[in-house]
């Protein structure tokens, strides 16, 4: 409902007429009050001009000034005012030009109060019709100020993605009141080096501080040299358009931006530089040479600046590594020789970058990525699958951030090749382990054959000498030395349990008895007989 007092003025030269109008209508009761009175149309002209009513009761006919001039002025001032005339029937034609000038109605003469009443009403009713739609623009023209930077933020944005006509460009950039020249333009894309992963654990509060903190440098950094407009482009990336200016290169900003937000934050940045464009509309092109320039810090692991300038107009050839190096890798790797991988490795990295011309960043990714999907099979092969998780989630990481640097990902890769390598020795000390068991406890279901170590070896098709080494290894004895001394642990029991040495000897293996009895007093350092003396036993 609106509850605001509208002011009207009565203007007529019969003295009569205006004050019935002003006393006998209780205007005040229909949220109307009278602002002053005059009889001519000078004097009428001065009154509006002093009170700025909304609704104007005048008669046509009136000394010094008539109607129709008097309309003519307030017309111009251009103020939201009803006028309403009070004319004689013989002014019909005046009225009629009034209304054609701008006059809201007439009233002829004579009238009654209610006909009065009636007319001004309805002049209300129009006046706060039109006052609400003029509070809704007010209010509509304060929200898009408000928005303003928003909006800015978003053209920009489609500006860079998507090629647009050059009179589309040009309307919405004046109606956006872009605070920037319409020509010559270069992108600078900024990202936060490590962004994602060190915010992670830091309040939201924080973040927004850092990204407030880097977005302020910028914008400093930049209006010190040229004009630009600096917005958030993602989590951890900013953009710029930049007028370049004439004085300093687009360069030199760009590593002073760089070298401000190193300075006064804790935080480095990697910047790629777009061309210079001319028109508005090919600011998407810029954009896209700036994505492809900030790519190429891959190769300088952040806090640097790349432009489009220097990157290859082809790009270096693609790093290709020979089948034998390929297999003597994963030969490494599923041996569990660590070194000797690593030492592969850094093979294949020096082939890679002894390039004069540095390939695309993407296609020496992909080809990282391929190596590194080879190993992850050969791992999977060798390493049971609840062992793999670790493995796995590394290969999440390394898929999954874009950002990663040529020096980054080479450690990823190496990390990879030192966990598999170690979790395959483990799977190798462990099966080892199981396969010396598994013929440990044949050896002492069997303390009575005398077999060579082939045919021990045989049982868990392995070759006599690896098998030898193995159970050295495992056991710290060799095959002969451990089924000797199982034998005598066993001659100790049988001997406490009253069994005759010959019995015990042939139950051994050990056709000959003396060198049963040898080789029992070599172990504890007495005979047979004068153990079981000592520790008891039939005689």
């Amino acid at each position: 409902m609106w509850e605001q007092e509208l002011r009207m003025c009565v203007i007529d030269d019969i003295k009569t007429i205006v004050n019935g109008i002003v006393n006998h209508i209780p205007w005040e009761e229909h949220g109307i009050r009278i602002v002053g009175t005059a009889s001519n149309g000078e004097d009428g002209i001065e009154l509006i001009r002093s009170t700025r009513p909304h609704i104007i009761l005048s008669d046509i006919r009136m000394p010094k000034l008539d109607g129709l001039e008097m309309t003519r002025a307030i017309v111009k001032q251009g103020d939201l005012t009803k006028i309403v005339f009070l004319s004689g029937y013989t002014d019909f034609d005046y009225a009629q030009q009034a209304i054609r000038l701008g006059a809201f109605d007439f009233i002829q003469k004579p009238f009654t109060p209610s006909q009065i009443l009636e007319v001004v009403l309805k002049a209300k009713k129009a006046i706060e019709q039109e006052l609400l739609e003029v509070r809704r623009m007010n209010e509509m023209e304060s929200k898009i100020r408000e928005s303003m930077p928003f909006l800015r933020q978003e053209y920009f944005r489609l500006l860079m993605r998507y090629p647009t006509s050059p009179l589309s460009a040009s309307q919405r950039w004046d109606f956006l009141q872009i605070p920037l020249a319409k020509h010559h333009f270069t992108v600078m894309l900024v990202e936060i080096d490590h962004f994602m992963e060190r915010s992670q654990a830091l309040p939201v509060s924080e973040v927004e501080l850092i990204r407030f903190s880097i977005q302020n440098i910028m914008e400093e950094t930049i209006a010190t040299y040229t004009t630009g407009f600096v917005f958030r482009e993602d989590v951890h990336q900013f953009a710029a358009i930049l007028n370049p200016s004439l004085e300093e290169k687009a360069e030199w900003i760009a590593e002073k931006c760089r070298e401000n937000i190193g300075k006064y934050t804790r935080h480095t940045v990697s910047i790629g530089l777009g061309g210079e464009v001319e028109e508005v509309h090919e600011i998407s092109r810029s954009y896209q040479q700036a994505m492809t320039a900030l790519s190429y810090n891959f190769y300088t692991g952040g806090d640097s600046v790349y432009s489009f300038s220097n990157v290859p107009e082809h790009g270096g050839l693609t790093p290709r590594y020979s089948a034998d190096k390929e297999k003597e890798l994963l030969y490494c790797i599923r041996l569990g020789n660590e070194e000797k991988a690593m030492q592969s490795l850094d093979e294949f990295f020096d082939e890679g970058q002894a390039v004069a011309v540095p390939p695309d960043p993407e296609a020496v990714r992909a080809v990282y990525y391929e190596l590194t999907f080879l190993i992850n099979r050969v791992l999977a092969e060798k390493i049971p699958p609840a062992d793999m998780a670790e493995m796995e989630a590394l290969l999440l990481d390394m898929k999954n951030d874009p950002s990663l640097s040529l020096r980054e990902l080479q450690e990823q890769l190496k990390q990879l090749c030192r966990l598999g390598c170690e979790k395959i020795r483990r799977q190798q000390s462990k099966e080892a382990s199981q396969q010396v068991d598994e013929v440990i406890a044949y050896i002492r279901e069997h303390l009575d054959l005398n077999l060579t170590i082939g045919e021990y070896a045989k049982m868990v098709y392995l070759s006599a000498s690896y098998f030898s080494n193995l159970f050295k290894k495992v056991t710290g004895m060799t095959v002969t030395q451990f089924v000797t001394t199982e034998r005598m642990e066993r001659a100790k029991e049988m001997l406490t349990q009253g069994m005759q040495v010959q019995e015990i000897s042939l139950a051994l293996g050990y056709e000959d008895r003396p060198y049963f009895t040898e080789l029992f007093k070599r172990h504890t350092g007495m005979t047979p007989s004068e153990f079981r003396q000592l520790y008891g036993g039939p005689k």
